[in-house]
């Protein structure tokens, strides 16, 4: 049984001192994550350069994408950005037979588009149909803020067996998000795009408990024990 606590992030256009926040927090306790990147930024050359750290492909195939104006043009895009991702999340976890079958002739190796909310027992597939690993996650940041859950991960139910990945948005941990309130009122006053490290500040929740508290236990749980990136996980269950 695969037991493994993997942390991931979508990006979702976040600002690269956003992004860094993540980078600090995890380079502290050297941790393994994969980031899934939406566009082209500074930020990106350091994660590259990072050992710790895996950059996947986060597309959004949805109408009126920035990203491009296909499934092809999208997907090229975000490869000659990083041409050597071998992971994929969807945006909006949107996804279809030939999409993933599609997938393959962009090198593309695992994809994390399928969300089991808190599900036991969870283990990756091979698909050979796809030619894709596919691992299932088990959290998601934003998920739990609208289900107003209790932001502690002594929870048992954050330790059952199986692979248990977790999802984050920087910008979410960013804010310590404990509800949508601040996220909404930031974007709408503010707008993603304009965000600096003076304008955010209003809008971080300051009390102990969030996002990024509850992203602070998992690094602590899992500081002193062997991490992966999606990527070096598929080569350990592969050998």
């Amino acid at each position: 049984m695969i037991n493994e606590t993997i942390l991931t992030f979508d990006c979702d256009w976040a600002p690269d001192f956003v992004i860094n926040d993540i980078i600090n927090l995890l380079n502290e306790e050297k941790i393994k994550a994969t980031f899934f990147i939406t566009n082209n930024s500074q930020i990106i050359k350091k994660l590259r350069e990072n050992k710790l750290f895996e950059i996947g492909i986060h597309p959004n195939f949805f109408p009126k994408s920035t990203q491009g104006s296909n499934e092809n043009s999208i997907l090229n895009n975000l490869k000659q950005i990083v041409p050597e991702a071998k992971s994929i999340r969807t945006h909006g976890l949107f996804q279809s037979t030939p999409l993933l079958k599609k997938f393959q002739e962009y090198g593309i190796e695992n994809d994390l588009s399928l969300f089991l909310q808190n599900t036991p027992n969870i283990v990756p597939h091979y698909s050979k149909f796809f030619n894709l690993f596919r691992f299932p996650y088990f959290w998601e940041d934003d998920v739990a803020i609208t289900e107003k859950i209790n932001w502690s991960f002594d929870d048992p139910m954050y330790h059952v067996n199986g692979l248990k990945i977790f999802n984050f948005h920087p910008i979410h941990v960013f804010l310590n998000s404990r509800y949508m309130e601040n996220y909404e009122n930031l974007k709408k006053d503010i707008g993603l795009g304009q965000l600096n490290e003076e304008n955010i500040k209003n809008y971080v929740n300051q009390s102990d408990v969030g996002v990024k508290s509850y992203f602070k236990e998992i690094i602590s749980f899992i500081k002193n024990k062997e991490t992966f990136t999606i990527q070096s996980l598929r080569e350990k269950i592969s050998k």
